[in-house]
């Protein structure tokens, strides 16, 4: 490199601007030479910083762009990302729907009581503080679901059979075998069509098994039945059908 430099600085030498200068300044024609090639170096360096600031090099700007560009996603970063906020958005539990009943008769707190959808008979009971001394508990279906709107009424046990629960009646077999069950004094005790199971309704004069479970699907799609004549609603109860029973239900 510094034979480079002093082979330029000889080349200057024989240049006859270079001697001139020698003459007009009275300086030997080596160091203005060497002048030269100090002033040229200093041109140059002043003209790269120039360009260099021109072009943003000492502003930051490149570094930024790069940084910024580091914290970009790629587009298969971002799409993972998309995938997981998707399956966390499905993974929450949907709300829980609630129903309102009203829960009578024969339990510790009577009333209107707010449970989830999901909950049975058995839990609206539980809610009510459970059954009273004299409830019927053994003719309560405690496993329906529940339905928004519903009456639960808990019968006492001098509304039902002193007898064995109906899971219990023998004579035969199907609604034909089976005996409704009396009030303690020789007269049929009245069937709840709110409350009864399956069961207990299939007692009834004419109501089969699918009958029966006709009557239940329907006061669990529609709610309890407000009045005995509402029965009639239930597809399979004619008027026929209804004038056998309805000396034997209530509501």
């Amino acid at each position: 490199m510094a034979g480079g430099v002093a082979g330029f600085i000889s080349g200057l030498e024989s240049l006859s601007i270079i001697e001139s200068l020698s003459e007009r300044v009275k300086v030997p024609v080596r160091s203005v030479a060497r002048l030269v090639v100090v002033a040229l170096a200093v041109i140059a360096v002043a003209s790269v910083g120039i360009v260099a600031f021109q072009n943003g090099w000492f502003s930051g700007e490149a570094l930024e762009l790069e940084r910024g560009s580091s914290l970009e996603h790629s587009p298969t970063e971002f799409a993972v990302e998309q995938q997981v906020a998707l399956v966390a958005a499905e993974a929450q539990p949907p709300p829980v729907q609630t129903v309102v009943v009203y829960v009578t008769g024969a339990v510790q707190n009577p009333g209107l009581y707010t449970l989830a959808g999901r909950n049975r008979i058995g839990d609206a009971v539980e809610a009510a503080g459970g059954f009273a001394p004299e409830a019927a508990a053994a003719v309560v279906n405690l496993a329906q679901l529940l339905a928004d709107g519903m009456q639960i009424h808990i019968p006492r046990l001098d509304e039902v059979s002193s007898d064995a629960p109906e899971s219990e009646v023998s004579g035969g077999s199907g609604a034909q075998g089976m005996q409704a069950t009396t009030d303690g004094g020789g007269a049929p005790a009245l069937v709840n069509i709110n409350t009864a199971d399956s069961l207990t309704l299939q007692t009834l004069s004419g109501i089969g098994p699918a009958t029966a479970q006709k009557i239940i699907d329907y006061r669990t799609a529609y709610g309890p039945f407000q009045r005995k004549e509402d029965i009639r609603n239930v597809s399979g109860i004619g008027e026929k059908k209804y004038a056998a029973i309805e000396a034997l239900i209530t509501v």
